[in-house]
């Protein structure tokens, strides 16, 4: 595991009670519940972030799509059974 350093954060009265009860949750003490739960969010954040990315670039690419019929030369076969 990495180096860990402290940080001092404020949170709710409820999300600290939902703390206090860290071991309900199957966790070793209350720092580990919220780097587990931060390092979800940022797995999240990152696939919303990739997500958009190829939406935006999608979006780039589609009048390219449109016009280049090298690109479109195998529409014809969609849906089709290739079993």
């Amino acid at each position: 595991m990495a180096s860990l350093t402290q940080k001092k954060i404020s949170i709710s009265s409820e999300q600290k009670q939902f703390l206090e009860n860290y071991r309900q949750w199957g966790f070793t003490d209350q720092s580990s519940i919220v780097r587990e739960a931060l390092t979800l969010f940022i797995r999240e954040l990152k696939t919303n972030q990739r997500k958009t990315q190829m939406a935006q670039k999608a979006r780039e690419l589609i009048s390219e799509y449109a016009t280049d019929k090298e690109l479109t030369g195998f529409t014809d076969l969609d849906g089709e059974d290739f079993l």
